[in-house]
Order: structure tokens, then sequence, then C-alpha cells
């Protein structure tokens, strides 16, 4: 089969035993799986969810740390038309209460203990349903699991027949929101969002995915799609490690030596304050680095080009799949800092006024798309979907962007960032770049407060470049000539760290909260 022709995810599966037998496709620990391994390893795992009932849209759950387990029993679940939906080991009970509720799935699957936190008990004790649960225990599933075991009497023409009715509208996902406004909401992603949206990637990404470090939470479209969905479907190799940890991810890097790295501003300015670190460093390792969820600044780009891989800034959200905009690696620095590029194959966006006018260059508005990576709604929320998409069938992302005369996307930021201040709408994102223009800044977060005088003004969170201490004087003086003064902020905090949700994503939220306005 041609990659092109894949409509499922197990198509992928099938595609990548056939083609690359014996090339690796999963690293998590000692454990090493190639194509042919992995594919035995899913099949095992799909007649074990078989034998224990689960039918076609059923939802089935798994706990796990970023690891095989999650792979597997994402690949086998959704190879049988039932839902797969991931847990973070590091929610609390009232949030599994809420997902475990909301979801109600048939089958939860946990690691269990894991950083002696018992998982399986606390789930227990919540489900307010009565689903099966499966303890995974500390290793990997294999056809030893007495769970899987179970599976092992399903005939084979049972389990092909249930993948044959898999159709690409299928969902194949529920990933849940952040939830920064209310409970999150599951995004339904399809077969066709999850594997269209790959090979999308593919193409435009063409070589230099051979392997990746993945040490992100299995329950965002960050881990699943940006990373492990890429390279799966490029033939590459996902290596776990469970949690974001320096140590653990250089000891890995080192070990694997991975070609391809996705990541956040918010890590890469981490990374260049720890001690002696240099992106020089890794010189002929890695061959592409993508980056998106915030602006990256000019000074930070410098530092990631010395890696002498192609660089790339992308934008996407849950209800997109994950990324679905790109530059060009060959663009200028300025235009990677500056916007997140064009759309990829099957996308179409616009910028649209709050009438659902399609706005000129120069104007901004809110970022709407359609196309092969939008979801296909929110689960068991009706009115929200509607919500969610325009009467002529453009998502709503929330985000705000400018089309710029070169054609390409400036990010704006969130719809509901934006602030007036006299009257003048300010976007902290464009604050934040200029910000961080100046030497002495890493970072840079920018939230409104209330004012007398001006209704809003804004309040900068700044992280300062080691050794380098920030005059907030010398900075507002340094922004006078670079933006207008009504976007200056006009109160400051300097940071040794900032808050940050489970996505990797400032959380300015909770740094707002901190000003006890």
């Amino acid at each position: 089969m041609p990659l092109a022709d894949a409509r499922t995810l197990y198509d992928l599966v099938a595609l990548r035993a056939s083609e690359q037998p014996t090339a690796l496709a999963v690293v998590d620990g000692d454990l090493r799986l190639n194509n042919r391994e992995l594919q035995q390893r899913v099949d095992a795992i799909a007649r074990a969810l078989l034998s224990c009932g689960v039918k076609p849209g059923d939802r089935v759950a798994t706990l796990a740390p970023p690891s095989a387990d999650f792979w597997l029993t994402f690949l086998a679940t959704t190879s049988i038309g039932a839902i797969w939906q991931g847990l973070n080991p590091k929610y609390q009970r009232n949030e599994y209460a809420y997902l475990l509720g909301d979801a109600t799935p048939a089958v939860v699957l946990v690691r269990s203990p894991f950083e002696d936190r018992a998982y399986l008990d606390e789930l227990q004790a919540l489900a307010t349903h009565a689903p099966r649960f499966v303890c995974l225990g500390e290793q990997a599933l294999d056809e030893a699991h007495a769970w899987v075991a179970e599976g092992q009497s399903v005939p084979d023409s049972v389990l092909a027949a249930r993948r044959a009715a898999v159709q690409p509208e299928d969902t194949a996902v529920i990933v849940y929101t952040s939830g920064t406004t209310g409970h999150p909401k599951g995004a339904m992603l399809s077969h066709r969002a999850n594997v269209q949206t790959a090979l999308a990637h593919v193409e435009w990404i063409g070589s230099g995915m051979d392997s990746i470090i993945n040490p992100a939470p299995i329950n965002h479209v960050g881990g699943l799609n940006n990373v492990s969905m890429v390279v799966f479907a490029a033939g590459g190799r996902i290596v776990f490690v469970p949690k974001v940890d320096f140590a653990l991810i250089g000891a890995a890097t080192a070990r694997e030596k991975p070609s391809y790295l996705v990541g956040s501003p918010t890590a890469f300015a981490m990374m260049l304050a720890l001690p002696g670190f240099s992106f020089e460093a890794y010189r002929g390792l890695y061959q592409v680095v993508v980056f998106g969820g915030a602006s990256t600044s000019v000074a930070h780009l410098q530092e990631l080009r010395k890696s002498g891989a192609r660089l790339s800034s992308v934008y996407g959200q849950t209800e997109t799949t994950g990324m679905v905009t790109y530059t060009a690696f060959d663009a200028p620095l300025e235009v990677i800092s500056e916007t997140v590029g064009r759309p990829i194959r099957g996308m179409e966006l616009r910028v649209a006024s709050p009438e659902g006018a399609t706005l000129a260059e120069g104007e901004t508005g809110e970022i709407q798309m359609r196309g092969i990576s939008v979801m296909s709604g929110y689960f068991n929320r009706p009115e929200a979907t509607r919500e969610a998409f325009t009467a002529d069938g453009w998502l709503k992302t929330g985000d705000l962007g400018v089309l710029r005369p070169d054609g390409e996307i400036a990010f704006a930021g969130r719809l509901k960032e934006m602030f007036k201040s006299g009257g003048y709408n300010c976007y902290p994102v464009e604050i934040e770049l200029a910000i961080c223009e100046h030497p002495d800044v890493a970072q840079a977060a920018v939230v409104a407060v209330p004012h007398d005088t001006f209704q809003e003004v804004g309040h900068a969170f700044l992280i300062a470049h080691p050794g380098r201490p920030i005059d907030i004087e010398a900075l507002k003086s340094f922004l006078r000539e670079r933006i207008a003064n009504y976007k200056i902020p006009k109160t400051w905090s300097v940071l040794q760290s900032f808050a940050s949700l489970p996505n990797g994503k400032v959380d300015k939220r909770a740094m707002r909260k901190t000003l006890n306005v």
C-alpha cells in the first residue's frame, strides 16, 4: 500500500510492518521494537480489548507516562474502531473524576504503581460507572501479560472484520482541551485527521525525521500528533522518556542520537539557561527543529541556528490535531520569529472579523481554519461544537492573527488575551517580542491588569538571561523606540521561572493570580 493511500491508523501500522519490518519503531528504556514486533504487540492488545467486549465507539483510557504502553494501546484501540483517551499521571483526583465521568471509558489501562503513586486504587475509587480496570504494572505490555493472554482465543477473522469496518471519519481519539476556562472539552479527532495531518507533515518536512525523543504527556496533541504520529508516518523511531527531565532527555539524546526536535520557546529558554548549554554542541545531530506555542525571539533563533538544523515555526491547537502551519526552512529569522507561516497541504486559513468577513492584509482578526486536520466536534457537547464553527464551516480558533503582505500569518495572541488600554487594542505577543529583543531578557509574558485611568494596562513578567540583571527603566527606554507608548507595560515582575501548563505553554492565568488584581 502506498503511504498516500493510508486511510486509518492501522493502515500505517501494517504499511510500516510490510515495508520496513526490521526498522526500529519504538525505544522505551531497554525495550526496542521494530515495526514487525510493534504490529504483533498491537494485534495482541487489540485481541485483548475485543475479549473484554470493547465495541466500536467505546472509549478506552490509558494512564501512563510517555512510553510504549501509551503508543501500543493507542494504536490497538483505534485499530478496532474504539476511541482512545490519554490520562496524565500529573493529574489530581478531581481531574480524574471529571475525565472518567465525561468519557465513561469501557476499559481503563493503568500504569500502577508509578513514582510511588497507586493510580489503580485511586481510579477504581473514583469511577462512577463500571469499567474494566487493567493494571499494566511496571513493564511494557507483551504477550506474557495476563490480560493480553485473554485475547489469544479471538479468531483472526473477528479481528480482521472489526478493522475492515473502521472508516476514516470515525473518531480515533478524544483529546481534552487544557480547560483554562471552565471544564475541559473533549475534542474528537478522526482517523482522517490523525493520518492525513501526519502525512501532510511528512510531505513538507521531507528528510530528517529518523528519530525523536518524546517526553511529552500522552494526553496532549503535542506528544501524540506533533511528535509520535509524524515520526511514525515518516518511518522513524520514537524514543520515549517518562517525563520532561533534562538529565533523562540528555542521556537519551546521547544514546539514541535523535535527528528531529519538536519544542517550545519556553523549553528552549530553559535549555539556554542551563550552565554551559549551547545548541552548537548538537551540530551534526539535529537535522530539523520545529517549535510553536508562542513566538520565538530572534535572539533564541540565532542560538538554535548554531545547531545547524533546519528551523520552522509552527502553529496549531488541540482542535486542529496539532500543528497545521509552518514557516519555510529557508525563511529569514525575522519571518520565523514573527510569523507562523502558511497552512499544510489540505488546510485553509483565513483571518476574519467578528462578523465573519475575511480581513485584508494588515488587519488583526481571528484565525479560522478548515480542512483535513479539523476536529469532528466536542464529545457529548453539540452546543459547544456549534459555537466552535462559523455558519460556513470554519473552525474558530480563538487566536488572533494578521495576514502580512508576504502571505505569511503573524500570530497576535489569544483573542481573550487582547486588552484595550485607553481605547487602543494591545496584543501581548507583539509586546513580548519587543521586550525579548532586549539583550538582558530571556523570556517575557504580558497580561492585562486593571487601571484607574486607562481601564487596562499591561503587566510584564520577565526572566533575565543568566548573569544579566534587568534594568526596568532602561528596558522602557528601549521599548519606546520599538512600540507605541500605550503598549509598554506599566508594571513589571522579574522571576526565576514561569508557571506552565501541562503542555509546556506559559500559564498566564496562574501568573496573573499572583498579582491579586
